[in-house]
């Protein structure tokens, strides 16, 4: 791979972002294992999404600055009234148009909220668009299907990636750009040099037994390959989903 002259000298300078967060023991082993972000689900498509309820027990377990609901809103005002119910002050945004893009950016300052913003995008003619009409401190290039963005479980052609990845950067004030997309333990041991171009990488798919259900032995693993475990002993593997 051609150098895009990423700041980032070993894999554990990148940030790790553990998405589809469902069970409580996962989001508790997360946190332990050194992860620097946590995305929670609250997206009624997703077979990881977590009700109202469901949203506020991972949070009472989670440092807050770790947290990251990822929403795919229909109407601005959701995004606004997660925002207040839960005081998260990280969103990520899904499948948004530059119409809903302007206007969440509306219904956020009318409210007087200033959350971190991550946009997703997919890898495709015109998906940064939609950069120009609401702030953001982060691009997630992911795949889409149906024009959604999340949820296939599908890399993005890492010469795609790296072709959205020169046009983010080539722009002034660049925000920060992660990548996600079916990334695991194994796409980590192969491509970390790949890797490093990236500020943040995102896993859910490639970490579970199941939609929803993280392997311990797994997350274990990818800890492990990025150069942090938070000092936990690994799993064995018969503890799969669960670690006692």
């Amino acid at each position: 791979m051609n150098s895009l002259n990423s700041s980032h000298e070993s894999l554990a300078d990148v940030l790790v972002k553990i998405c589809g967060i469902k069970r409580p023991e996962d989001a508790i082993l997360a946190d332990k294992l050194g992860a620097d972000l946590l995305g929670l689900i609250h997206v009624e498509r997703s077979p990881r999404h977590l009700t109202g309820r469901e949203l506020e027990d991972i949070l009472s377990l989670i440092p807050p600055e770790k947290a990251v609901i990822v929403l795919e809103p229909s109407d601005p005002v959701e995004v606004a009234e997660v925002i207040e119910r839960t005081g998260v002050e990280r969103i990520q945004l899904h499948s948004i148009s530059c119409e809903d893009a302007r206007g969440i950016k509306r219904v956020l300052t009318e409210n007087g909220f200033n959350p971190g913003i991550t946009v997703a995008v997919p890898p495709e003619p015109g998906a940064l668009d939609v950069l120009d009409h609401i702030p953001c401190s982060c691009v997630l290039l992911d795949s889409s299907s149906g024009g959604r963005t999340g949820g296939t479980g599908r890399m993005i052609p890492p010469e795609l990636a790296l072709g959205m990845l020169r046009l983010i950067r080539s722009q002034e004030s660049a925000p920060e750009v992660a990548l996600a997309g079916g990334l695991g333990p194994s796409t980590v041991r192969l491509n970390p040099e790949y890797l490093l171009e990236f500020d943040c990488l995102d896993f859910n798919s490639g970490i579970e037994a199941a939609p929803g259900i993280k392997d311990h032995a797994m997350m274990f693993e990818l800890m492990e390959c990025m150069g942090r475990t938070g000092g936990l002993q690994k799993p064995s593997r018969l503890q799969r989903g669960e670690l006692s």
